[in-house]
């Protein structure tokens, strides 16, 4: 995989004796031509040879199901973790923002703080943006020094007026019908070397793997609750069928066509007429209860 900045990135950002994950070849653009990225250079000052960005985090997959209500809660969780995750990397804190996309449904954002939220709402209005790069380029897009960048024109000057130097967007690959991404912002440019962006990889990849794992959940529950709401509404049409059969004694057939003409009448759905005439009922609308 490959990603472009403007500003070069120094070898020095390659921990000494550890090569960049393979699954993720990331190659730094130079004078019209990629070259290769060194594999052996001293830390940088002040950064250590810190664990893996998904050590100790497997555990948060559980929390954006079980510990959300909503898409939007599970993607606040997840950009909490990402910002947690990385600022545990680096001397300066990180923010962070994820977006997720649907298939005819309207896109979820969330940040860690109004900033960052704001940020990846306005990528809605712009089309442009580490969010959008991500998920319509190459899945990987670094900019490192704001100010003498010159990509994003009308969603850079946001960016730097909410003080953010440096920002990384990552996509999370998910199953076909939906695109996400996650974005990490820091106040202090040049943010993002290679052994970040690499950690920053093997977190979407798990990042990845939990939010398919929501979108599963609740797409089983919107197919539950339609089958609920169905089977109720086929119920209360076959009382009602039953209580105009009693009054008037006509068939199943009579009855259900006298509730389809009050319908078509009325200009309302065939449960909103038979719920009319269970309500009318002397003990009211019988309830009906089904086993989950």
């Amino acid at each position: 995989m490959k990603y472009s900045t403007t500003s070069q990135v120094s070898a020095s950002h390659a921990p000494a004796g550890r090569r960049p994950a393979q699954p993720h070849q990331i190659q730094q653009h130079t004078a019209g031509h990629a070259a290769p990225v060194p594999t052996q250079s001293p830390p940088p000052t002040g950064q250590t040879n810190a664990a893996p960005a998904h050590a100790g985090t497997e555990g948060f997959i559980p929390d954006l199901a079980t510990g959300a209500k909503t898409l939007s809660d599970s993607l606040e969780i997840l950009a909490r973790t990402a910002s947690a995750t990385l600022s545990g990397l680096m001397d300066s804190p990180v923010e962070s923002a994820a977006l997720l996309n649907r298939a005819k449904s309207a896109t979820t954002t969330a940040g860690t703080s109004e900033l960052t939220a704001r940020l990846a709402r306005l990528e809605q209005e712009v089309r442009e943006g580490p969010l959008t790069e991500a998920i319509t380029g190459n899945g990987t897009v670094a900019m490192n020094h704001v100010a003498s960048d010159f990509r994003w024109s009308r969603y850079r000057p946001q960016l730097q007026d909410a003080g953010f130097n440096s920002v990384l967007g990552v996509r999370l690959r998910l199953d076909e019908g939906a695109t996400a991404a996650l974005a990490f912002f820091s106040p202090t440019a040049q943010a993002f070397p290679l052994q970040i962006i690499t950690e920053a990889h093997a977190f979407a990849d798990l990042a990845a793997r939990g939010l398919r794992l929501v979108l599963e959940l609740h797409s089983t529950s919107i197919r539950a609750s339609d089958l609920q709401s169905a089977l109720e509404s086929r119920t209360s049409i076959d009382i009602a069928c039953g209580v105009i059969m009693a009054q008037n004694r006509c068939s199943y057939d009579d009855a259900i066509a006298i509730i389809a003409k009050a319908s078509s009448h009325r200009n309302v759905k065939l449960r909103k007429v038979a719920e009319g005439i269970l309500e009318k009922l002397p003990g009211g609308a019988p309830r009906t209860h089904f086993e989950h």
